[in-house]
């Protein structure tokens, strides 16, 4: 799903302006950005706000794109209990569970 959320890094320095992003994908327990310009380094917190919902999620991955500033950023969900998409995800069957 492609939604727009705004994006702020958090910990040591708080004072940091929310940026602009996109998502490309979103799961219960991740979630892929797109459009992202701010600074940011694998295992930093960011806070990913999606209308008036927020949640904590820890950077996993970067992707810089060519010569742009925009950057791709795959992050995990630190708060699994938190939804802030407002979407039923359809539930997959766990490959390894035996199937009767």
């Amino acid at each position: 799903m492609v939604v727009p959320v705004r994006v702020r890094l958090t910990g040591v320095n708080d004072s940091h302006a929310p940026q602009m992003a996109h998502t490309l994908d979103a799961t219960e327990n991740g979630v892929r950005l797109a459009g992202f310009r701010g600074e940011v380094n694998v295992g930093d917190s960011i806070e990913i706000q999606h209308q008036h919902k927020r949640a904590m999620f820890r950077v996993v991955w970067i992707k810089t794109l060519g010569k742009s500033s925009e950057k791709q950023v795959g992050a995990e969900c630190s708060e699994p209990d938190k939804d802030i998409w407002a979407v039923e995800f359809p539930q997959k069957p766990d490959e390894y569970e035996e199937s009767e």
